[in-house]
């Protein structure tokens, strides 16, 4: 748990900030996601529509861990869930792009993309739907992919804010200026909600994201005018303030003298 000082430079809850979770959906009445999730959408074939009562939200559990990761941060803030995987984690270049280019009409504030694609055939459609959603300040948090060589979209690109695991507290984040993936934020054997109503512990990027869209939720629900290139910076500050805040002298534990 981050002390006061570090969870005040935050400013609200999340309250009247929309995140929407770009994922294989969110099971909405899971306990841990507490009626949070009020939309829920899904891409079927060239087009965006609402999911039917009768369909199950989520069969993979991933979107549900990532929802579940953002309102561990920001209680108050609302879900969107758009899923572009379907029965498993496989999905399309071409189910991404049509995702990203619906989203420039829906009111939201947050992009949650615990995905990423190495086709570059694809990157320049999803790079231009990147940036409409940016001049619409809709910022996009992305998690940095699994490949070890060569770069992923949407991640990549500089109008996103990409994320790495690394940080080994849920309040601490960690700021990298030289590298597109610009953040680093808790992903190691970490609690989320998953389908089915059950919990599990899980690692990797795509659980980091969420909690940096999280702490852009705070933030955007104090700062609602925020653009997405003010949001970035105040991540940046919030990370480099915290952490002179954790190594403060006053801040580490007073060794205890032996008798």
């Amino acid at each position: 748990m981050a002390s006061p000082l570090v969870r005040g430079r935050l400013g609200g809850d999340g309250a009247g900030v929309r995140v929407v979770i770009v994922d294989s959906g969110v099971e909405v009445d899971h306990p841990w996601i507490r009626g949070r999730c009020v939309e829920s959408y899904t891409v079927d074939g060239d087009c965006v529509r609402p999911l039917e009562s009768s369909e199950t939200c989520d069969r993979v559990g991933h979107g549900t861990a990532c929802a579940s990761r953002v309102l561990a941060v920001a209680p108050e803030a609302d879900i969107v869930s758009l899923r572009v995987f379907q029965n498993g984690m496989d999905t399309t270049s071409e189910a991404l792009v049509v995702a990203l280019r619906w989203l420039r009409e829906l009111p939201c504030h947050v992009v949650n993309l615990s995905l990423s694609t190495q086709r570059k055939e694809r990157a320049l459609e999803i790079g231009l739907a990147i940036d409409d959603l940016w001049e619409r300040d809709i910022a996009c948090i992305c998690a940095r992919g699994y490949h070890a060589h060569g770069k992923a979209f949407p991640t990549y690109f500089a109008n996103t804010m990409g994320v790495n695991f690394g940080a080994d507290e849920l309040w601490k984040l960690e700021f990298h200026a030289r590298s597109l993936v610009e953040f680093s934020a808790e992903g190691l054997q970490v609690p989320v909600a998953w389908c089915g109503g059950e919990t599990r512990r899980v690692d990797g990027s795509s659980f980091a994201a969420p909690v940096v869209a999280g702490l852009a939720a705070r933030i955007l629900s104090k700062e609602p005018d925020l653009t997405p290139y003010a949001l970035r910076s105040r991540l940046a500050d919030y990370a480099v303030a915290s952490a002179r805040l954790r190594s403060a002298p006053w801040a580490k534990p007073k060794a205890t003298r032996r008798r």
